[in-house]
């Protein structure tokens, strides 16, 4: 469970646009109603099999890989077919809106909503990650992708709303000794780095899964659990910011169960 140095965590969150982030698209209720037609009775895999476990390496792209992972999960609400997004896409892209191209510094959760609702998002293919920083552009790198609907939210009430719909949220917070812990419920919120993951689902006991973006190796799996204890103490920090997204209107394929 060795995190990165300090300072290379990659969420900025001194350069936030917080009054930047807002709500866009259909009341995600409605939304989720219609996915649940097809989702889950043709996806057979259990979570947590269906998001694949990135790794950031040494670079500060944990907003780019927990975007990339938001892009996955709903890509499959939408489809029930698996799709890896781009990482370096999600990262360097954010950093352009970010005003922060050109320095291994991280990103923001604004830059990284602006690139999945206006820019647009591509596939790992299309613009693979890179062993080192290396923001250059794959020319003709084609854009697809995009997220209708986004939620900045104010309360923990709200998020465990958005999580319990089966959507998944994109975190942007301090991230401390107590984030370490296989599961965090007394979550402090001093010192360390900024650092962005993604939250989808719940276990039966009311944690929320947290997926990381530092390997399989770290905590075993790249997965822990938040208690909805952790989520209301990082709510009082203003700094710590969580956006849910949901899939509406995604280019896809026909829809079809995932492979096991």
């Amino acid at each position: 469970m060795t995190p990165l140095p300090q300072g290379r965590l990659g969420y900025a969150i001194a350069h936030e646009k917080i009054n930047q982030l807002i709500f866009n698209g259909t009341d995600p209720a409605v939304l989720m109603s219609q996915f649940r037609e097809t989702y889950p009775p043709q996806n057979p895999v259990a979570f947590p099999d269906v998001v694949p476990i990135l790794d950031q390496g040494q670079q500060g792209s944990c907003q780019g890989n927990a975007l990339a992972n938001v892009f996955a999960i709903c890509y499959m609400l939408h489809t029930a077919q698996l799709e890896i997004f781009s990482r370096a896409a999600g990262y360097y892209l954010a950093q352009q809106k970010d005003g922060l191209a050109g320095r291994d510094v991280g990103s923001t959760l604004s830059g990284g909503q602006w690139v999945a609702q206006t820019h647009g998002m591509c596939t790992e293919d299309d613009w693979p990650y890179p062993a080192r920083y290396d923001n250059r552009e794959p020319a003709g790198t084609p854009y697809n992708y995009k997220l209708a609907v986004s939620k900045p939210f104010t309360t923990a009430a709200e998020l465990l709303a958005w999580i319990d719909l089966g959507l998944p949220v994109q975190t942007g917070i301090i991230w401390d000794s107590t984030c370490n812990q296989e599961v965090v419920d007394n979550y402090r919120g001093a010192g360390g780095g900024g650092h962005s993951t993604t939250l989808w689902n719940k276990r039966p006991n009311g944690n929320v899964y947290n997926i990381n973006s530092w390997g399989a190796g770290w905590n075993g799996d790249g997965i822990h659990e938040w208690t909805p204890n952790a989520i209301e103490r990082m709510f009082r920090i203003r700094s710590n910011v969580f956006v849910g997204y949901a899939p509406a209107n995604m280019l896809h394929p026909e829809p079809g169960p995932i492979e096991p």
